[in-house]
């Protein structure tokens, strides 16, 4: 209990000249205080005058620095004048506002500024502080409003009229801002592109119906998980934990607690979809990415896994929950870890496979085995392809590897592309690749997986091909039951779900491409190929919606992918020759992504417009002398990839969807000319609007549009229809004439000829 003045007072005078000591200590405070506001008054307008004397020295340094061609001391001049006019006027309002915080209330201020401090600190641990400042200052600004209304009504009472001024404010503002945060948004950017593509038809079975085989369902694990019972007492088979202390680095107290085990007792925990019936059936694991930790990821997969065990699939949905991020923090680089681990479950299902009594006895086809993963499980997929051929862990040659089995597929559904291994980027030869992504994806929110469908390779014989589908609406985590939204509440108020497609349609898409490309991979049912050259095959099956698709495989050869060097006017085979004609612009470059990280990607950037010049071109010349090595035959195809960037239009963009023909020509001289929505069209620019903030928008995300290319396979045959006397197996010349769309600006990568 504090002491009141007449207390000390009285204690003072019992102590040998405290009274006297306390006045002298509080003397010399107030002297001290006064010496220093005595020199603050002595030297603040010199202090003021030197502060403004810097600046107008660096203005003038500027000034003096720069040549317009006036002469150094009207550059100069300039500059000084600009300095002074901003000097003044930034020190006019900042008179006025520091007047103003003078006279508000001491304890309004405090509670203003620490609510703002505190809030950008706290957004600042989930999202990066440039995204979240103006978020913040909205927040406590629009609070701020509200509860001065509200204030001012409680003070006044409603018996004054302004009262009832300010309570409409504040009922405006509040409900303003939680009909804003509860709505799902907006489409700026309708596109009805998808209603004007007719399917083609395909003899095969719909990929996505439930199969003839009858199945079951298991769980393997420990046998004693504390938070998941169907690894735990329930489990239906009991397998020995592993201890992965040299894979994984970061693993703290909190997260044992959590779990019950650290990182020298990991569980193999998986679910299984086994089919009915004898006989050998290959093996596809599926494997989540990054989300809350407590919230299980691994169900969110079970669509896939009936649909697949049902098709004659052994489907396996892996655990790997406990490597998540969540209150208690993340791991470093678990991304090895991710992808060590699905080489263990490998490992652990290979032993079923062996074990007579086990369900799993002699099921599966251990020469055709797949791997899905999700997010950061996309990404880890194509490193476990990567660790299954190495001897040692590349981290820590320590640890060895021994795995060796025939993956010969990978899925990707919107995979992560930030993880390097040994500082190198992980580059695959000879597997079958499928990546899924969706433009409205707000977490992979740039088509990063791209950059891995470049870093895979043909370099063998073999039916290997590589595919992509980019799907208009489509979000990140629609694709994952569990996931649904994107980011994690309060966060995903925030994102715009206007625009996004059901998540029934986005898993129907899901089902439709992943069954067939495991069909086509691991069964080797060809009927199903087409899809994967073009989307435009599996539309019976999808919703009608946009989409863009990406496809090569072993048996192209490549004229120009416009990587191997700065020269516009040669392509990637010696002696291929190109030029362009009475373009607007035409240059070699990188793609780039919304936020312009390094996409490792280039192409040749093509612009016309018919008031510069009529009939545009650009040309790619074959030489003669290489026309054996490619072995042109009736059935040969030219292919290229082409995406659309749009142009602006009297300040305003249109990205509309853009045509072109293509002209073959022959050795002996013969052209034929077609259109190329003959065989396809090229898909509209995309714009997205991820947030219902423009703000937020430009600073988490970038820019609204980011290029994404279309394959096109144009048969040579269809141009014999077109002219008889074009030969086929002669082909000397490609050009693409830019005589359709008016105007337009385009990429064009990857041509070659399948031979």
């Amino acid at each position: 209990m504090m002491e009141n003045k007449a207390e000390i007072e009285q204690q003072d005078q019992h102590l040998p000249g405290g009274k006297n000591k306390r006045k002298l200590k509080t003397e010399k405070l107030d002297s001290l205080l006064a010496s220093l506001i005595s020199f603050g008054n002595r030297t603040w307008r010199g202090a003021a005058v030197g502060a403004a004397s810097m600046f107008i020295l660096v203005i003038v340094s500027i000034g003096f620095g720069i040549n317009t061609g006036l002469g150094k001391s009207l550059d100069t001049g300039i500059y000084l004048v600009v300095g002074i006019l901003g000097l003044l006027i930034g020190w006019g309002l900042l008179y006025i506002g520091i007047k103003l915080l003078k006279k508000m209330k001491t304890a309004f201020l405090a509670a203003a500024v620490i609510s703002v401090i505190l809030t950008i600190y706290t957004l600042d641990q989930f999202r990066s502080l440039n995204s979240i400042l103006v978020l913040s200052y909205t927040l406590v600004g629009i609070g701020i409003v509200a509860g001065g209304s509200l204030g001012y009504v409680k003070s006044k009472g409603l018996r004054n009229a302004s009262s009832f001024v300010f309570l409409f404010i504040f009922l405006t503002v509040t409900a303003s801002f939680f009909f804003w945060l509860l709505t799902p948004g907006y489409n700026p950017y309708p596109v009805n592109a998808g209603k004007e593509i007719d399917p083609i038809p395909l003899l095969a079975e719909n990929p996505s119906k439930t199969g003839a085989f009858t199945f079951k369902t298991l769980t393997y694990g420990s046998g004693d998980d504390k938070q998941r019972v169907e690894f735990g007492e329930k489990v239906d088979l009991k397998v020995d934990p592993i201890n992965a202390f040299r894979m994984i680095d970061g693993w703290d107290k909190k997260r044992t607690w959590f779990w019950g085990f650290d990182e020298t007792n990991i569980p193999l925990n998986g679910r299984v979809w086994i089919p009915d019936g004898i006989g050998k059936f290959p093996l596809v694991l599926m494997v989540h990415g990054n989300h809350k930790m407590e919230e299980f990821s691994d169900t969110g997969y079970n669509y896939l896994g009936t649909l697949l065990a049902s098709r004659g699939f052994i489907a396996v949905s892996v655990d790997e929950n406990f490597l998540n991020s969540s209150w208690s923090g993340s791991l470093n680089n678990e991304i090895n870890a991710r992808a060590w681990l699905l080489l263990k479950h490998i490992q652990q299902l290979e032993k079923f496979n062996q074990t007579s009594s086990s369900p799993l006895s002699n099921k599966i086809d251990m020469e055709n085995i797949a791997l899905m993963g999700h997010s950061r499980g996309g990404q880890a997929v194509a490193l476990a392809a990567l660790f299954n051929k190495l001897p040692n862990y590349p981290n820590n040659g320590s640890v060895s590897f021994d795995f060796n089995y025939n993956i010969n597929s990978i899925i990707a559904i919107a995979p992560t592309d930030y993880h390097k291994i040994a500082d190198k980027d992980i580059k695959l030869e000879n597997i079958n690749y499928l990546l899924l992504h969706g433009s409205y994806d707000s977490d992979v929110s740039e088509f990063s997986g791209d950059r891995q469908f470049e870093d895979i390779t043909f370099t063998a014989d073999g039916d290997w091909f590589k595919t992509s589908l980019y799907i208009h609406g489509a979000n990140h985590g629609q694709f994952n039951t569990v996931w649904g939204d994107d980011t994690s509440f309060p966060f995903n108020l925030l994102i715009n779900k206007e625009p996004l497609i059901s998540g029934d349609e986005q898993r129907q898409i899901a089902k439709t491409y992943i069954s067939s490309f495991l069909e086509s991979t691991l069964k080797g049912k060809q009927e199903y190929k087409p899809i994967f050259q073009d989307y435009r095959y599996a539309l019976n099956w999808m919703p009608e919606k946009v989409y863009i698709n990406r496809y090569s495989d072993n048996s192209i050869r490549l004229l120009s992918d416009y990587e191997e060097d700065i020269d516009i006017t040669t392509g990637t085979i010696e002696g291929v020759e190109q030029t362009g004609k009475s373009l607007s612009q035409w240059y070699e470059n990188e793609l780039e992504y919304r936020r312009n990280f390094e996409r490792k990607n280039h192409g040749v950037f093509i612009k016309w417009n018919e008031t510069y010049s009529d009939n545009g071109r650009y040309i790619v010349s074959l030489p003669e002398a290489n026309l054996s090595e490619i072995n042109f035959t009736e059935d040969s195809s030219v292919t290229f990839s082409v995406a659309n960037l749009g142009v602006e239009e009297n300040d305003t963009f249109k990205g509309d969807s853009v045509d072109f023909s293509i002209k073959l020509t022959s050795k002996n001289g013969a052209s034929a000319t077609l259109p190329l929505h003959t065989f396809g069209k090229v898909p509209p620019v995309l714009q997205i609007q991820h947030t219902k903030t423009k703000f937020y928008q430009d600073s988490r995300y970038g820019e609204k549009t980011e290029p994404v290319l279309q394959s096109f396979v144009l048969p040579l045959k269809n141009f014999k229809l077109e002219n008889s006397r074009f030969d086929p197996k002669q082909l000397t010349k490609v050009t693409f004439l830019f005589n359709k769309s008016k105007k337009g600006k385009i990429i064009i990568d990857d041509i070659g000829i399948r031979p």
